[in-house]
């Protein structure tokens, strides 16, 4: 478990408020979703939990800690990876320059990260060659190999097959139980099956935090229950 302050957090781009303000006090845990229509907010919204972006005004802490003082202690997926020109094993490497481990741990933990994204296989080729579903379980097995002390995933399954996306799910719920997972997703029915908490977006505010299956059943807010009819239908 650890814990998000948001306090009255904004975000403008050339004079135009783009998100916020955000106020949220919330000790994640497990997996919770961020939810919303398209143009919503939810990558700003990721961007801006992670220190990524700085708010224009208010603050963004974890365990009381900066976000932008304490991004090392985060793993991020984008919803584009970043390919380096290196093997699988080097690109997932390469999140651990910085750590001060010795060449065995390194190895050590990479080994581990390429079993846990089912990359064992593919660990010396070039990661240009892999596949959209293995990139994207590359990017993941980058995001965990530190130990972070939370996951921000920007819609993880998308542009996934059905049998990718289950792939990158099981890993999901699997990291999840000892690590908090905060992600965006576009898909209510995996959202409903794998989250704990939701928290629902529009035109860059937050208009509902609820437990899932309070979120689904009986959402409060009601441009929430237009977009769950309208996506659900």
């Amino acid at each position: 478990m650890i814990r998000l302050q948001i306090d009255r957090a904004s975000l403008s781009f050339k004079g135009t408020r783009r998100l916020g303000p955000l106020d949220l006090d919330l000790a994640l845990s497990g997996i919770t979703a961020v939810l919303g229509p398209n143009g919503a907010g939810k990558s700003l919204f990721l961007a801006l939990c992670h220190g990524t972006l700085k708010p224009d005004r208010g603050s963004v802490r974890w365990q009381g800690q900066p976000a932008r003082d304490s991004r090392a202690n985060r793993g991020v997926m984008l919803q584009s990876p970043v390919v380096l020109r290196r093997s699988v094993a080097g690109n997932i490497e390469f999140a651990l320059q910085s750590r001060g481990l010795r060449k065995s741990q390194r190895r050590e933990r990479v080994e581990q990260a390429l079993r846990t994204a089912r990359l064992e296989d593919r660990a010396h080729a070039p990661a240009a060659t892999l596949s959209g579903g293995e990139l994207r379980r590359m990017s993941f097995a980058r995001a965990l190999v530190t130990g972070p002390g939370a996951l921000l995933l920007d819609e993880p399954f998308a542009g996934l097959d059905p049998a990718a996306s289950q792939v990158m799910e099981t890993m999901i719920i699997e990291a999840a139980k000892t690590t908090p997972v905060l992600l965006s997703n576009h898909d209510l029915v995996q959202t409903r099956r794998i989250a704990r908490r939701v928290l629902f977006f529009s035109k860059g505010q937050m208009l509902e935090q609820a437990d899932t299956a309070t979120f689904f059943t009986a959402p409060q807010n009601e441009m929430a229950r237009s977009f769950l009819q309208s996506q659900l239908l």
